[in-house]
């Protein structure tokens, strides 16, 4: 996935994409700056598409509504956050669509707080299709629980459903982690989703349908650190 940020303050670019580098550092993200938004709308015109845009306001012409207004021709619908030192200039903002509008001394605190909110919008976005037998399931895959092998078969349990799919284990892992980075093995044949994780122990995980499995001890120190980040990152 593409993420852009627009201003013509270079040190201002530089630290802001660190940040969003942190945040999204479990994920598979492509940071692009630019100094205007003629450069940015350059990379629509030669085809190149963004997953979400940090748009500075106050820039020479075209200012960041203005690049808005022409990115809306190309893309009815990616997240557009508008940075801007003054906040008078909201509602403008909100006519192109405007995802968020941030103030650009904004708090680690809210910032977080932003992206979260950003990261549910691509997550919503995203789609599983397993194959069961003859039949092509499109799923969310926030709503798989768990997954688990059980020789040349993967079971994907959500809350309502179990799909089971003949594949690797080691395909439904990439799988699952390319449509969001909340996937953790926890042993040998068992893959967690950690939104879904309500309690654990050395030597057990409890999701929030109730069912516990078994975690290695191998697993265990990564399982972990995974699940505090992905606590922390999910803190309002």
């Amino acid at each position: 996935m593409r993420i852009a940020v627009v201003d013509d303050e270079k040190i201002f670019r530089k630290k802001f994409i660190a940040i969003l580098e942190n945040y999204f550092k479990n994920i598979d993200y492509v940071f692009c700056d630019y100094s205007c938004g003629t450069e940015l709308l350059e990379q629509y015109r030669s085809g190149v598409t963004f997953d979400a845009i940090f748009l500075d306001i106050e820039m020479p012409d075209p200012d960041g509504m203005k690049t808005a207004k022409k990115i809306r021709e190309y893309s009815e619908d990616v997240p557009i956050l508008f940075l801007t030192s003054h906040t008078e200039k909201a509602m403008e903002g909100y006519e192109v669509g405007a995802f968020r509008f941030m103030p650009k001394d904004i708090s680690v605190e809210k910032l977080n707080c932003v992206l979260n909110d950003l990261s549910e919008r691509f997550n919503r976005t995203k789609r599983l299709i397993l194959k069961c037998g003859n039949e092509e399931n499109i799923i969310s895959p926030d709503s798989v629980i768990l997954a688990e092998s059980d020789n040349n078969i993967v079971r994907f349990i959500t809350a309502d459903n179990v799909y089971s799919v003949r594949m690797r284990f080691s395909n439904a892992y990439d799988l699952l982690n390319d449509s969001m980075p909340v996937f953790v093995r926890i042993h040998r044949g068992i893959i967690v989703n950690l939104i879904h994780v309500i309690k654990y122990s050395d030597k057990a995980v409890t999701t929030d349908n109730n069912q516990s499995v078994p975690i290695s001890k191998s697993c265990l120190d990564d399982f972990k650190d995974r699940l505090f980040d992905y606590v922390k990152k999910s803190a309002r």
